[in-house]
C-alpha cells in the first residue's frame, strides 16, 4: 500500500475528463482511484450511463457519536445518492471519520444497525467476503445493493494507503458491469500494484492504458457517433406520430380514405429511408473531418448541436485595407495600444506580420453550430488551456460578430453538407477586417499587450517591447 499521492495522470486531464464525462469523482485523495475506474470502464459501462465515485469525511468525534441518537447518527452516515441512486448510476461511496477513535464507534453503529433486514439500508447487504480480503489492510464494512449498481463503504479512517489499496477490488463493488466481461491480466496486474509498497508499477500501467487511448479521436469519435443522423432520428420520430395521426383520421373520415391512405404510404416510404440512413452506422464524413483537423477542438454535443473552437491563423484579410490604414499613426491601428509600446514599434510588428508575413499570428474563435437554426459565435469564451497559445479573435470574442459567415453556413446546412457548414466558422476564425475601426482598435489594445508569442518564419529583429497586463 503506497502512501504517495498521484495527482496528475492523462486519464484525469481536462480532454480525458470531457471523453470520460460519465465517470466522474467528489471529495477523493487523489487522483488514483478514478483514473482506475476509468480504465476499467471505458469498454464496459454503457454510454447512456454513469459511475459516481464519492468520498464523505465524518468530522464528528467519538463523543459527538456516543452523545447523539442512532437515528441522527445513520441519517448522517449514510449520503441521499446511496439512499436513493439513480435508475442509470452506479456508485462506490468511500464514508470515513476524520478524528481519533470516532471511526470505530462509526464501523460498531453501521455494524449494528444497517444491511438486510435491518432499519437503514435494507436494500442492502453486507459483503463479509470484502471485509475479510482487507482485513490486515483496512478496518471497513463493505455494503452492496439488490441491484448490484451501488456499493458503500464505511472505514475506521482513510488514508492515502488505504484510498489506494481500495481500488484492488473495483470489479466487487460494481459486479454488473464485470458480470459478461472479466479482467484482462493487465488490468488485473493494475489492480494489484495498489497494494505494492511504492507506485512505480501503478503509475507505469496507468500511463500505459492512456497511451494506448488516442483520447482526442476518442471525444470525437464519442461525441460524434450518430451525430448525422440526428436530423433523421429527428424527422422519423415526427413521422411516427404523424402515421399515427393519419390512422387516426382514416378511421373516423372513412370519406378521406384514400387521402389519407396516400399520405400514410408515403410517409412510411420516407421513414423506410431514414431508418435504412440511421443503419449505416460507422464513421461519418463529418466525424473524420474533426478527427482530420487538427485545429478544431470539440467541447460539447447536445442533440444537434456541436460546440468547438476553431484554431489557425490570422491570414484572410483586405491587404488595401491595411495598406490604408497602418501608416496613418494617428489612426484606430494605434488609439488604444499599450503605453509600454510607441507607436512605430507596433507599426513595424503590423507590417512584419501582416505585409511581410516574417511572423504569424495564431487566432482562435469559439462557435456553437446548431445543425437546425444557424452557426453562433462565443462571445467572451473562457477558452481551455489547449488554447492559451492563440489570439482570440476580436470580431468573435468581443463583438460576437460573424458577418456574412452565418449565411454561407445555412446555404452549405440546405445542401446537407456538414463538411462545408463547419469549415464556414474556420474561415470565420481566421478573418480580420481592417475596415472596421471598432473591432481593429479593440484588436490593437489587446495585442499591443498580449503575452502570446508569434510564430516566426525567418529571423527578423523588431524593437517592440510588449508586456501583459
Amino acid at each position: 500500500m503506497f502512501s504517495k499521492g498521484i495527482y496528475s495522470t492523462m486519464l484525469t486531464s481536462d480532454v480525458a475528463n470531457r471523453l470520460f464525462s460519465n465517470v466522474d469523482a467528489t471529495n477523493t485523495l487523489d487522483s488514483s482511484f478514478i483514473a482506475t475506474l476509468r480504465v476499467l470502464l471505458h469498454k464496459r459501462l454503457p454510454q447512456d450511463e454513469y459511475v459516481h465515485l464519492h468520498c464523505k469525511r465524518l468530522g464528528y468525534s467519538a463523543h459527538d457519536i456516543l452523545a447523539a441518537s442512532v437515528a441522527s447518527c445513520m441519517n448522517n452516515f449514510v449520503p441521499d445518492l446511496m439512499t436513493y441512486p439513480a435508475v442509470n448510476g452506479h456508485n462506490i461511496c468511500i464514508v470515513y471519520a476524520s478524528q481519533e477513535g470516532a471511526g470505530e464507534k462509526v464501523v460498531d453503529m453501521v455494524k449494528a444497525n444497517a444491511g438486510a433486514g435491518k432499519r437503514y439500508l435494507s436494500r442492502y447487504t453486507r459483503r463479509d467476503d470484502l471485509q475479510i480480503f482487507y482485513a490486515r489492510k483496512a478496518k471497513a464494512l463493505f455494503y452492496t445493493d439488490d441491484t448490484e449498481r451501488n456499493t458503500i463503504i464505511f472505514a475506521e479512517k482513510l488514508e492515502l494507503k488505504h484510498f489506494h489499496v481500495l481500488q484492488m477490488m473495483i470489479p466487487k463493488y460494481l459486479p454488473h458491469l464485470f458480470a459478461e466481461n472479466p479482467l484482462t491480466e493487465t488490468e488485473i496486474k493494475l489492480l494489484k500494484s495498489t497494494g505494492n509498497k511504492t507506485s512505480v508499477e501503478y503509475e507505469r500501467l496507468i500511463e500505459g492504458f492512456a497511451n494506448e487511448l488516442d483520447i482526442r479521436a476518442e471525444i470525437i469519435r464519442t461525441k460524434l457517433a450518430g451525430f448525422e443522423t440526428g436530423f433523421e432520428r429527428t424527422k422519423a420520430n415526427e413521422l411516427r406520430s404523424e402515421i399515427s395521426i393519419f390512422q387516426n383520421e382514416y378511421e373516423l373520415h372513412l370519406a378521406k380514405v384514400r387521402e389519407v391512405a396516400d399520405k400514410i404510404q408515403v410517409s412510411k416510404y420516407t421513414l423506410a429511408g431514414l431508418e435504412s440512413a440511421i443503419q449505416k452506422g460507422g464513421d461519418s464524413e463529418l466525424m473524420e473531418y474533426f478527427m482530420c483537423n487538427k485545429n478544431l477542438t470539440i467541447t460539447n454535443v447536445i442533440e444537434t448541436r456541436i460546440e468547438f473552437i476553431a484554431h489557425g491563423y490570422a491570414d484572410i484579410y483586405d491587404l488595401d485595407a491595411f495598406e490604408n490604414y497602418v501608416e496613418n499613426l494617428g489612426g484606430y491601428f494605434y488609439s488604444n495600444i499599450s503605453s509600454a509600446v510607441t507607436c512605430e514599434q507596433m507599426e513595424m510588428l503590423y507590417k512584419a506580420v501582416f505585409r511581410e508575413g516574417w511572423y504569424k499570428l495564431r487566432i482562435c474563435a469559439a462557435y456553437t453550430a446548431n445543425m437546425r437554426t444557424e452557426l453562433y459565435p462565443f462571445r467572451d469564451y473562457v477558452f481551455p488551456p489547449e488554447s492559451h497559445t492563440h489570439f482570440p479573435n476580436p470580431h468573435v470574442q468581443s463583438f460576437g460578430c460573424i458577418g456574412t459567415y452565418a449565411g454561407r453556413f445555412q446555404e452549405y446546412m440546405h445542401k446537407r453538407d456538414y463538411v462545408g457548414a463547419i469549415d464556414q466558422a474556420i474561415v470565420s476564425a481566421r478573418n480580420l477586417n481592417f475596415y472596421d475601426s471598432t473591432v481593429i482598435s479593440a484588436f490593437a489594445r489587446d495585442f499591443s499587450r498580449t503575452s502570446i508569442k508569434l510564430l516566426g518564419k525567418t529571423r527578423r529583429n523588431i524593437a517592440v517591447t510588449k508586456r501583459s497586463h
